[in-house]
C-alpha cells in the first residue's frame, strides 16, 4: 500500500453505508488486513475475547449508530477481516501506550481562506510494539460521498471510520491530537472517533459540531481537537472522554499538542512525566509562533509543520520521543486537502479534491 514515499492511496465511496464498507474494503484490502494484525497485536491469541467483545459492541453500535455498523460490516466482507477484529480496532483503544504525539492547528484567515492541519506523528522506536514485519500502520485518502448526509475526505488508518483528521463539503474540517483521559469510560458508550464520524456527515459549523461532541456519551482515548468551518470559525476540542469541554471560540490561530489546557483538565491525561514535559515544551513552541509571527498565509502554516527548531511539529525521533509519519492541511473554502507521504520537511504536498 505504502511501499514509497509520494504513493498515497485514494480510496472513492459512495452510496448506502454498507455499499461505502464494500468498496473502502475492496479498494484497501491488503491495508486493513495488515493493520488489523498491527493495531490487534495484543489481541491475536485471544479468539474467545475477541468474539466476546465484538458481540458487545455489535449489540452497542446497532442501538445507537446502525448506520455505522452497517458500514462496517461491509468493510468485514470485502476486506475480508473478522468483523469482531473491526469492531475492536474502531471501538476498543488497541493502540497501547500513550506514543501519539500528533500536532493539530488551526487558522481562521489565510491567503488561501480558513484551514485545519496536523502532523501526525508515531512512536519513536515503535517497531518494538508492533509484531507485522513492515512496523508501520497503514493510512489512505478516503473520499466518501454518502447518499444520505454531507460528503467528506478524511485521512486515516485503513480499517478506521474516524471522523477526525477530516473535512466535509460545507467545509467543516478538523485534526486532532492524543492525549488519553484517566476518566471511567466504561458502560455503554460509542467510541469518540466513530462519534465525529457521524458529526462530519451531519455538521456544518464548528458550533454544531462541538455541541455535537457535547451531546454524546462517548469513550475512547481521549483527544484534542481543533477544529475550523468555512466562515473561519474556531474552536479547540479537549476530549477527556466522558467528560468533553471547549475552548479558544474563535481566536485567529488555535492549537494543541498530547495534554489538556483548560483548568478543570490539565490533570486529566495519561502522558508520562517526560511525555508531557515534551508536549509542554512544544505547546510553548506553537505559543511563541503565534505572539511573535502568527500564521497569515499557507505558505506560513507549511513553514510551521516543516520546523526543526527547538520542540517544532516535524520531528525524527530522539528528545522529542515520536516521528512525524504525515501532514495535511484542509482548505475549507476550497474542498481541498493537501497530504505528504512522510515529514513535510522532505516530502511534498500531494492536492485531493472533494469537488
Amino acid at each position: 500500500m505504502r511501499t514509497n514515499r509520494n504513493s498515497i492511496r485514494v480510496i472513492e465511496c459512495h452510496g448506502t453505508p454498507r455499499e461505502m464498507g464494500r468498496q473502502y474494503g475492496e479498494q484497501a484490502r491488503a491495508a486493513i488486513q495488515h493493520n488489523a494484525e498491527y493495531f490487534l497485536a495484543a489481541w491475536n491469541s485471544k479468539r474467545a475475547e475477541v468474539k466476546k467483545t465484538g458481540g458487545a459492541i455489535r449489540s452497542l453500535l446497532a442501538r445507537h449508530v446502525p448506520e455505522i455498523l452497517d458500514e462496517l460490516e461491509g468493510i468485514s466482507q470485502s476486506s475480508k477481516v473478522d468483523l469482531n477484529r473491526l469492531l475492536l480496532m474502531n471501538q476498543v483503544d488497541t493502540m497501547g501506550a500513550m506514543w501519539g504525539n500528533c500536532t493539530p492547528l488551526a487558522v481562521a484567515r489565510t491567503d488561501q481562506g480558513p484551514l485545519a492541519a496536523k502532523n501526525n506523528d508515531g512512536g519513536w522506536k515503535k517497531k518494538m510494539f508492533v509484531t507485522h514485519a513492515s512496523g508501520a500502520a497503514l493510512y489512505v485518502v478516503r473520499r466518501c460521498r454518502p447518499d444520505h448526509g454531507i460528503p467528506f475526505m478524511q485521512v486515516t488508518y485503513a480499517g478506521w471510520l474516524s471522523g477526525m483528521d477530516a473535512m466535509n463539503a460545507e467545509g467543516l474540517g478538523n485534526t486532532h491530537g492524543s492525549v488519553g483521559s484517566i476518566y471511567d469510560k466504561s458502560g455503554p458508550r460509542v467510541d469518540i472517533r466513530l462519534w465525529t464520524y457521524r458529526l462530519m456527515q451531519r455538521c456544518r459549523t464548528t458550533r454544531e459540531f462541538a455541541g455535537g461532541l457535547m451531546a454524546g456519551s462517548l469513550t475512547g482515548k481521549g483527544f484534542s481537537i481543533t477544529a475550523v468551518d468555512r466562515a473561519g470559525r474556531t474552536v479547540v476540542i479537549e476530549a477527556a472522554v466522558p467528560l468533553i469541554q471547549a475552548r479558544a471560540w474563535n481566536e485567529p490561530f488555535v492549537y494543541s499538542t498530547n495534554h489538556y489546557n483548560l483548568p478543570a483538565l490539565q490533570q486529566s491525561d495519561m502522558r508520562t512525566p517526560p511525555a508531557k514535559v515534551v508536549s509542554l515544551r512544544r505547546y510553548g513552541y506553537l505559543q511563541w509562533i503565534d505572539a511573535v509571527r502568527r500564521p497569515k498565509r499557507l505558505a506560513d502554516v507549511k513553514q510551521i509543520l516543516s520546523s526543526h527548531e527547538p520542540w517544532a511539529p516535524c520531528r525524527h525521533g530522539g528528545a522529542h520521543h515520536s516521528e512525524t509519519e504525515w501532514s495535511m492541511i484542509a482548505l475549507s473554502q476550497k474542498n481541498k486537502v493537501l497530504v505528504t507521504d512522510g515529514p513535510p520537511c522532505c516530502a511534498a504536498y500531494q492536492e485531493f479534491s472533494l469537488a
